[in-house]
C-alpha cells in the first residue's frame, strides 16, 4: 500500500501531510471519526458509517456540508494507496482557531482520511477474553468521538490484564459495550444485546447483524445484558467494523459457557462474511 491522506482538499503523501497545530480535534478533541472496512479493494457499508458521522456532527453543531464529499474521496484514496484489505479513517473536526472554547458558528471543518492496512481474523476464528470497568465515560457516548481518553484508560486495563477488550457496565451491572465492540449475549434461546437509548454507540455491524439474525430466524431482544446472570448465558460475541464477529468466551477470569466458540455465534460470523463477499463480488463484476 501506498502511504498517502486525504488533507487540506487533496490527496498528498502521509509523511508530507500537516495537521495545524490550532486545529480544535487537536487542542479539544472537538471531532467526530469513523473507520469504514475495506476488502479486496472495495469499500464496506460506506453509507450507514456517512450517514452516523452526518448525524453526530449535527449534535456537535459541526458542519456536516464535508460529508457530501466523501464517497467520492474515500473512492480515489483507496484507488490511489492501492489499499487491499484494512480501513479507511475519516475524521471531520470543527477546525483551526485559537484556543478559545466558544467557536464562531463560520468555522471551517478540517476534514481528513487516511487508509490503513489490516489482516483481518477469520469469521468466528479468534476467541475473544475481556474484563470489566465501571462506565466512566461522558454522557454522549452515541457520538462517535475523537475524545477517548476514557476508552484508552479501559483499553490499558485490558492490556495489563492480558485480555483483549475492556466491557464497560452500567451502575446496576447491566453490560453495555466494549472498547470498540457492542456485544451480543445469548440466554436460553434469544440473543441480548444493549437498547440504542444513548448509553452505547450504535454500530454499524450491530445493525447488519439484528438484520442477518432475524434472517437466521434468531431472536434477539435489546436488553442489557446483565453481569448477575452470567451463568445463564449460553454464548457471546464482540462485533465491529474491523472485529467483525469474535466470539467472546471469558469475561473477568470466568469463562463463558464451555469457553468455545458457540453455533449461534459462528452462525452470524458466517452470514457476515457471506454477505461482505457476495458485496465485493458484486462490485467486481461491474
Amino acid at each position: 500500500m501506498k502511504p498517502l491522506c486525504y488533507l487540506e482538499g487533496r490527496i498528498q503523501p502521509l509523511a508530507e501531510a500537516r495537521l495545524d497545530p490550532l486545529d480544535r480535534g487537536n487542542i479539544f478533541g472537538d471531532a467526530l471519526y469513523e473507520a469504514v472496512k475495506v476488502l479486496d479493494g472495495v469499500i464496506l457499508h460506506l453509507a450507514p458509517h456517512l450517514d452516523r458521522l452526518r448525524g453526530g456532527l449535527g449534535r456537535v453543531e459541526i458542519p456536516a456540508a464535508a460529508v457530501d464529499s466523501l464517497t467520492e474521496i474515500c473512492s480515489r484514496l483507496v484507488q490511489e494507496s492501492e489499499l487491499t484489505a484494512g480501513y479507511l479513517y475519516l475524521q471531520i473536526s470543527r477546525g483551526v482557531l485559537s484556543r478559545v472554547h466558544l467557536p464562531p458558528p463560520d468555522l471551517e471543518p478540517t476534514v481528513m482520511v487516511v487508509p490503513f492496512e489490516q489482516v483481518f481474523d477469520p469469521p468466528g476464528g479468534r476467541m475473544k477474553r475481556a474484563i470489566t470497568v465501571p462506565d466512566w465515560r461522558w454522557d454522549f457516548r452515541d457520538i462517535k468521538t475523537t475524545s477517548m481518553i476514557a476508552t484508552v484508560q479501559g483499553k490499558l486495563r485490558a492490556g495489563h490484564a492480558g485480555v483483549d477488550e475492556v466491557l464497560f457496565v452500567g451502575p446496576d451491572r447491566q453490560l453495555r459495550e466494549g472498547g470498540s465492540t457492542n456485544v451480543f449475549v445469548r440466554r436460553e434461546d434469544a440473543w441480548e444485546t444493549h437498547p440504542i437509548d444513548g448509553c452505547i454507540l450504535e454500530g454499524v455491524t450491530r445493525s447488519t447483524l439484528l438484520e442477518l439474525a432475524a434472517q437466521e430466524e434468531m431472536v434477539v431482544v435489546e436488553r442489557a445484558p446483565h453481569l448477575g446472570e452470567m451463568e445463564t448465558w449460553h454464548e457471546a460475541f464482540l462485533c465491529g467494523t474491523t472485529t467483525g464477529v469474535q466470539p467472546l468466551v471469558e469475561i473477568d477470569r470466568r469463562t463463558l459457557g464451555d469457553g468455545l466458540p458457540g453455533e449461534w455465534t459462528t452462525r452470524l460470523a458466517q452470514a457476515l462474511d457471506r454477505l461482505e463477499r457476495e458485496f465485493v463480488a458484486g462490485r467486481a463484476g461491474r
